[in-house]
């Protein structure tokens, strides 16, 4: 079964010389049968046994199992050899006190891969006197009976070897003496071997006995098989020593051997060994190996496999230790994790999945879906009106049903406010319509709304319907209209919304008849704040603050522009009413010459006709005109009066005289600035002319009263126009501007209302147009987008910082439970475990940190996240969702608390694994 030949253990220490442990000892065991190792403390009796047990490894010579060389077998083999034939016993009983008895042993058949049973486990109990002790803990137990349990645990497997290191040495002689003969029982059958330093033992129950000394074997006896030969005993003369019964008389003969014994070993530099043996050493004599059969069959290994169940259950009780250490290393591990997966959110920011959240955030409270397309113009982004092309794709991409917006942004109702709504300032109230859209049944139930007064306008009438957000502002600045029969403006207070059934609103020179006051939904609360606010309020502001307020203005603007509340709804069949009117169109922007102050922001020009009715305009130097040249001008008389009140020289012009006329009802001398020139420019942005930017030189000639419906009309030469090459389809009452729905209730297709919006400016694609989707929501998101993208990348590399931080503490806890748990790991390698299970114990405990620390800093992250997001929103005021905890984090945090839970165990354990197992269960 097991043969050693010339086998030689050298140690060499750090400091001092190597010792010869053992010295070419050569042996060969029978496969059955009590064997002793005997000899005084570093005799190598010990570490015979750990390299017969695989335990430690020998530096030359040679071990036969079943006649196989062990010469090449590495860690893994001798593992598994000791999981296939050996089972150890040791002095210190080294049973795992976190298992019961039954799984102690237990333990040793799975990890032979058989399926233990309770039956089998009692079986074993009831051999070694522990029947009923299956479910104690050790310690519950006395040292007899753990010494038992380990005997247990290394029979179970039915091995064909037992090896005991000094299996009595912590036990009293009574104790010592029940565990030799049950261990003398077992040796019916199997190889026993054991290393006691007592000799009366070895001599009362030993089938064999080695004795050893400085590393070699100085006697190797049997238990003679015949009682009568015990009274004839004489010397036994070993290779290195003589053993002589206490009461035998030498003859002549063997003093002449003794001498010559004695000699031999002068000679060769060696200490002569004599010793003595009672009576009872009578019975052995020098082994005759030439009887000892060895075994030629062929043996095969069982890998061990350590069951995840126990591996996560030792795993676990390791957390049992250094609880305070333990309990540091998740808070802190947390807090980084936290911080790793905070900064991560940022990192990985996306302006899609950013938009989608805070569209889907019910707080934000976005019901509607709006487009308006944007092209490339001369570097600057147009919008130009959209085409039936245009709103198809926009339908089949986002499969909504969209709602036709005619007209444009300057659609003013302030004229009809007798209030002043830029006194004092307030951008809280509307002064602008967005647009014109047909009103019916199917459209206010589609939206959500709901007609709070009045009716529904009439099919080809002038009739329309304003929303209750309108009409608050004509709550809070009246009403202003034209009485004809009287020719005098007629101004009131408007309480509700029964007082505006029935007003006329004059837009762009033409008359509407409010019929309805339609509630929209539009919740616009969070501006409330805005209602009071005051020109002395801002100048008290830092220029953050009045930044911040602008954004929120304009903010407030998407809110109301771009939703049902801010349209003018009109009746349908309205295409005949607008047809008889102008097709306007915004071209630019105009700037006196004389007045550095004044800007009209809104230049429109006629493009059907080359001036409106010639008898409605007041010709500054009496000359009636059809055209006009081309450096010559028409203004409107509200142009006019925003340009004379911007005047700030009384000199220029007629300044004072002026507002004396105009406060006694004096009409103005137009006359007087018939000299007077603009600089107009015409800015290709505003209308989608792919050229440059013209500017113009003109001459006023020419103004139109106001109740002749001039607006805020600014008239051009067509030959201009011609030249810039303005294209009726690039604007004006009766095209497309916008298209909107309701906002969709699924999210999938919230979605695709992101993506179909959505653009990547950074992307080397060029792009030069796309489709704007229009609320609070993305206007916030676009103008911090780049602050975003600025912040993504300086916290990618924040987040690394903190994740190898969170790492190097984890690695270090689980190196320092290791390092705690390290004689564990020798006792399962001497019981035949691989290095594999031992990993699989330690990842099993990484694992459980792992999943604490992945549960933990994913709950925190999520909840910073949010109360971050919620401190934004109430503190700044900002509707984004700015950091989205989603499958990328979770991932992330995963993927970083499972490799550091792998890198953690793998690198101390392979260290550890390293060492040969009788160091670790010795803690060396």
């Amino acid at each position: 079964m097991l043969q050693v030949q010339n086998l030689v253990k050298i140690y060499k220490p750090k400091k001092g010389v190597p010792v010869k442990a053992l010295d070419n000892v050569s042996l060969t065991f029978p496969e059955k049968g009590m064997v002793f190792l005997l000899g005084k403390s570093g005799s190598g009796k010990s570490t015979l046994l750990n390299v017969l047990g695989g335990l430690d490894r020998y530096n030359s010579g040679e071990i036969l199992i079943q006649g196989k060389s062990t010469r090449k077998f590495r860690q893994s083999h001798f593992d598994s050899y000791r999981n296939t034939y050996v089972g150890f016993i040791f002095q210190e009983y080294n049973i795992l006190d976190e298992f019961s008895v039954g799984a102690n042993i237990a333990l040793a058949l799975q990890l032979q891969g058989q399926k233990p049973d309770s039956e089998r486990i009692n079986a074993i109990l009831k051999e070694v006197d522990l029947e009923g002790y299956g479910n104690r803990k050790p310690n519950e137990l006395s040292g007899g009976q753990k010494q038992r349990v380990a005997i247990a645990r290394a029979l179970v497997k039915s091995p064909k070897i037992i090896m005991a290191d000094e299996p009595t040495g912590a036990l009293d002689s009574v104790t010592g003496r029940q565990v030799l003969a049950t261990l003398k029982k077992l040796s019916q059958d199997k190889l026993v071997i054991i290393v006691s330093h007592d000799r009366e033992f070895a001599e009362q129950y030993a089938d064999r006995i080695i004795e050893l000394a400085d590393g070699k074997v100085i006697r190797d006896v049997e238990r003679r098989a015949e009682v009568g030969e015990l009274e004839s005993a004489e010397p036994v003369y070993m290779e290195d020593s003589v053993s002589i019964p206490e009461e035998y008389v030498l003859t002549e003969a063997d003093k002449v051997a003794i001498c010559e014994y004695i000699q031999k070993m002068v000679d060769t530099r060696r200490q002569p060994k004599i010793s003595l043996f009672g009576k009872q050493s009578a019975a052995f004599r020098p082994t005759n190996t030439s009887r000892i059969a060895t075994s030629q069959e062929g043996y095969k290994l069982i890998k061990s496999r350590l069951p995840l169940k126990y591996a996560f259950k030792m795993g676990a009780s390791g957390l049992k230790h250094k609880k305070f250490r333990l309990v540091m290393t998740v808070f802190l591990s947390c807090i980084s994790l936290v911080l790793f997966g905070l900064t991560d959110t940022i990192a990985s920011y996306s302006y899609e999945e950013t938009a989608y959240q805070s569209l889907m955030d019910q707080e934000n409270k976005i019901h509607y879906a709006t487009f308006e397309k944007q092209v490339m113009s001369d570097e600057y982004w147009g919008m130009p009106t959209l085409t039936d092309e245009d709103i198809e794709r926009i339908e089949d991409y986002t499969g909504l049903d969209m709602y036709r917006v005619y007209g444009n942004m300057d659609l003013g109702m302030y004229r009809n406010l007798y209030k002043d709504p830029y006194n004092g300032y307030s951008g809280y109230y509307m002064s602008n319509f967005g647009g014109y859209l047909v009103a019916d049944e199917d459209l206010l139930e589609d939206m959500g709304a709901e007609i709070v007064k009045g009716d529904l306008p009439e099919e080809n009438t002038n009739q329309v319907m304003i929303s209750t957000v309108v009409l608050e502002t004509f709550e809070e600045f009246g009403y202003r209209g034209y009485d004809p029969e009287t020719g005098m403006d007629i101004e009131e207070e408007i309480d509700s919304a029964k007082d505006m059934i029935g007003k006329t609103l004059n837009i762009s020179g033409m008359e509407f008849e409010v019929c309805g006051i339609v509630d929209t939904g539009l919740d616009i609360s969070r501006y409330e704040d805005l209602k009071k606010m005051t020109y002395e309020d801002m100048e008290n502001m830092s220029f953050m603050e009045q930044m911040a307020l602008q954004v929120r203005e304009r903010e407030l603007r998407y809110a109301q522009n771009y939703s049902l509340a801010g349209l003018l709804m009109v009746a349908p069949g309205y295409e005949q009413l607008l047809s008889s009117q102008s097709s306007l169109q915004r071209i630019g922007e105009c700037t006196s010459i004389e007045s550095p102050y004044f800007t009209l922001d809104g230049l429109y020009d006629s493009l059907k006709t080359a001036l409106p009715d010639a008898s409605q305009i007041v010709w500054l130097d009496g000359q009636a005109r059809t055209k006009l040249a081309d450096n010559e001008i028409v203004l409107s008389e509200d142009v006019y009066n925003n340009l004379i009140m911007d005047v700030r020289d009384e000199n220029l012009f007629f300044g004072e005289k002026y507002y004396q006329e105009m406060n006694e009802g004096i009409t103005p001398d137009y006359s007087a600035i018939m000299d007077m020139e603009l600089t107009v420019y015409v800015d290709p942005m505003r209308i989608g002319y792919e050229g440059k930017t013209e500017t113009r030189t003109m001459k006023i000639v020419g103004i139109i009263p106001s109740e002749s419906g001039g607006g805020w009309n600014v008239y051009m030469p067509q030959s201009i126009l011609s030249e810039i090459k303005l294209e009726d389809k690039m604007g004006g009452m009766g095209g497309v501007m916008q298209v909107l729905a309701p906002m969709p209730e699924d999210p999938e297709q919230v979605r695709k209302l992101v993506e179909f919006s959505a653009i990547d400016f950074d992307d080397d694609e060029e792009f030069t147009e796309y489709y704007n989707l229009m609320n609070p929501v993305t206007f916030e998101l676009k103008n911090l987008d780049e602050v975003f993208k600025i912040l993504q990348q300086v916290f990618f590399w924040v987040g690394l910082v903190f994740v190898v931080f969170a790492s190097l503490l984890f690695s270090n806890f689980i190196a320092i439970s290791i390092s705690y748990k390290k004689q564990e790991i020798g006792i399962l390698r001497a019981i035949g475990s691989r290095s594999n299970d031992v990993f699989r114990i330690f990842f099993a405990e990484s694992f459980c940190i792992a999943m604490i620390n992945f549960t933990l800093s994913l709950a925190g992250t999520i909840g910073v996240c949010a109360v971050i997001n919620m401190l934004a929103k109430e503190s700044i005021g900002l509707l984004l969702t700015i950091l989205n905890v989603g499958v990328r984090q979770v991932g992330l945090l995963l993927g970083v608390c499972l490799l550091s839970a792998f890198v953690a165990s793998y690198l101390p354990v392979r260290k550890i694994a390293s060492k040969r197992p009788i160091d670790a269960i010795r803690d060396r």
